[in-house]
């Protein structure tokens, strides 16, 4: 014989067994299905809120919209950014403004900053952070803020100016925005 003999004392806790297995895939499935569709919403919702941030204008305020967005090195689109193609999207969509490709054609746009003027708005650059010279860059959003695309395991999100990582790495930020997109940009 090529498996268990079934006696018939077994046969009911055989069957019982099989129930209950069945039972839980299914309550899984059920449970699975209903998770699936939570997401599918809140997906929905978040792509409802991203698309009405970026017809608002209002760089800010878009560049919050999106964070949690996962982080894909060369990404460009809703589905995945690295740190330039994050702020050439958001400023590229909300007002027009057109960038170039990568941190350090971005980092030579615009007008210089000075420490301590930033605005809402402006472009924060960082350099020898995975490579030499200019390798990363994020949009301030004030109070020492500023939202970018992280890194593979961070993605989108909101960091402090004064963080001793970004403080040991930042080299200078740029004003890209006209000035009355920045205006916008100070009513979040």
């Amino acid at each position: 014989m090529l498996g268990p003999k079934i006696t018939r004392v077994g046969r009911p806790l055989f069957l019982l067994t099989t129930l209950a297995t069945c039972a839980s895939t299914l309550l899984s499935a059920h449970i699975g299905q209903a998770h699936s569709r939570a997401n599918h919403e809140a997906h929905i919702a978040q792509i409802q809120a991203q698309t009405s941030a970026i017809h608002s204008g209002n760089v800010v305020r878009a560049a919050y919209a999106f964070r949690g967005t996962r982080y894909v090195m060369g990404g460009t689109s809703r589905s995945g950014f690295d740190c330039s193609g994050f702020v050439r999207y958001i400023l590229g969509a909300t007002n027009g403004v057109s960038l170039p490709r990568t941190a350090t054609e971005q980092y030579y746009n615009g007008k210089k900053v000075p420490n301590g003027l930033l605005q809402p708005g402006d472009l924060v650059f960082f350099k020898n952070t995975y490579k030499h010279g200019i390798s990363h860059v994020g949009i301030y959003v004030g109070g020492g803020e500023f939202v970018h695309a992280a890194n593979s395991h961070k993605g989108v999100r909101m960091d402090h100016l004064t963080d001793r990582y970004y403080q040991s790495h930042f080299a200078g930020a740029r004003r890209v925005l006209p000035a009355q997109m920045r205006a916008a940009a100070l009513t979040h």
